[in-house]
């Protein structure tokens, strides 16, 4: 029925055929929302090479008899193995650990005497200073009276054991006279530790009279030997325990600090062997041994942390300079290395050559994950045993630029 017979009827009838046309144009519009959400045909005609998710086409040189004669390509064959590896990194020297030593007082008291003052060279146990210290003095005066006390308590001893003996005097005397000595030798032994704690020797200690009259100097020691680099008192100032007063350093040995980027960390190792010189090319560097790598970077250069103990010749290098060290060392792992002259760039894109056939190379792009002395190391793109061209590269990225565009 028309639409216009619809609207020639009654209202009834009118409504009637509205209905019956709404649910017409609704039946039509489902239909074409099904043809819309059916999913588009493929592509026809397009071809692998050409589609948005394909990788890079393959592109191989191959070379006429002519072209394979007059340039005569090299090739070399690449292999996986631990491939040396020379670091090049900046470094700061420091007194070795045992080779510097603070000199701090050991108790309160009066700088009474100096034996020794900057840049002097000093041995071990040599006096440096002397303190004079009445904490000092009460130390030795309360050592001298537990040893007196002892001594006196021996000799006691010894007479009660003989009246005991002759059963003069009961044994209960005996045993409260050798209770009493136990007492004093523990006095005596924490009386000579305390002075020993104050860095004097047992024959110091053990040499003292009680008689002495002489007013009580602490002697100062140097702890190793060396030069004196710092003087921190003068005659006659006070100091406290623990305060510094001088510092040592010997200078035949020293710690030298190398700062590794965190990216070449893995390459080196404990026991790698390092040159250590004024510059990048020292013609003449010391040579040292890794011997501990600091677990984390350091805070300042933002760097790993390896530690090098290097003995000076001619008193060099010296604690605060600057050097430059040379890390010979290794891959962590089986690496391909290719020549650099294999190597030629595509854009910024490192490509080689692979040879694939007599006369026939394809173009390989390849991953480079550090350059070195005459060779790169490669992490993709190349497989244990492939042959490259390390001569005539140029000429045959000319090639296949030509074949692109013929191509195109």
């Amino acid at each position: 029925m028309g639409i216009h017979t619809l609207i020639l009827h009654g209202p009834g009838r009118l409504f009637r055929g509205s209905a019956l046309l709404l649910a017409g144009l609704l039946l039509l519009a489902g239909c074409g929302n099904r043809e819309t959400a059916q999913s588009p045909p493929p592509e026809v005609g397009v071809p692998p090479s050409l589609r948005e998710d394909a990788g890079p086409p393959v592109q191989v040189v191959r070379l006429d008899e002519r072209q394979a004669a007059e340039l005569s390509v090299r090739t070399a064959r690449v292999r996986a193995a631990l491939a040396p590896y020379t670091l090049s990194l900046p470094g700061e020297v420091l007194p070795a650990p045992d080779h510097y030593a603070v000199v701090s007082a050991p108790i309160s008291g009066r700088v009474a005497r100096i034996y020794a003052h900057e840049g002097e060279a000093v041995r071990p146990g040599q006096v440096l200073l002397e303190l004079e210290s009445l904490e000092f003095a009460n130390l030795a005066a309360d050592y001298l009276q537990a040893r007196a006390d002892a001594a006196y308590l021996e000799e006691r001893v010894a007479r009660l054991r003989t009246l005991v003996e002759k059963q003069i005097s009961p044994r209960s005397a005996l045993e409260r006279a050798e209770a009493d000595l136990v007492r004093a030798r523990a006095g005596v032994g924490a009386a000579f530790a305390r002075l020993k704690a104050l860095g004097l020797s047992d024959a110091t200690i053990e040499g003292w009279n009680s008689t002495d009259r002489e007013r009580p100097l602490l002697p100062v020691t140097a702890p190793i030997g060396g030069v004196i680099d710092r003087h921190l008192v003068d005659l006659g100032r006070s100091v406290t325990a623990y305060d510094e007063m001088l510092t040592l350093i010997d200078p035949a040995r020293v710690l030298v600090r190398g700062f590794v980027p965190p990216e070449e960390a893995a390459f080196v190792q404990v026991g790698d062997t390092v040159e250590v010189g004024r510059q990048a090319a020292s013609p003449h560097p010391l040579t040292g041994r890794i011997a501990t790598i600091n677990p984390a970077l350091d805070p300042d250069n933002r760097a790993v942390v390896v530690n090098v103990l290097l003995t000076t010749e001619a008193g060099w290098p010296r604690p605060g300079q600057t050097v430059s060290l040379r890390i010979r060392t290794g891959t962590p792992r089986p690496v391909i290395a290719v020549p650099l002259e294999a190597v030629t760039y595509d854009g910024e894109q490192p490509v080689v050559f692979v040879r694939t056939a007599p006369d026939a190379f394809e173009k390989r792009p390849i991953s480079i994950e550090r350059v070195g002395p005459g060779e790169a190391v490669v992490t993709g793109g190349l497989r244990d045993g492939e042959e490259v061209a390390v001569s005539q590269v140029f000429s045959l990225k000319a090639l296949s630029r030509f074949e692109q565009y013929a191509e195109e």
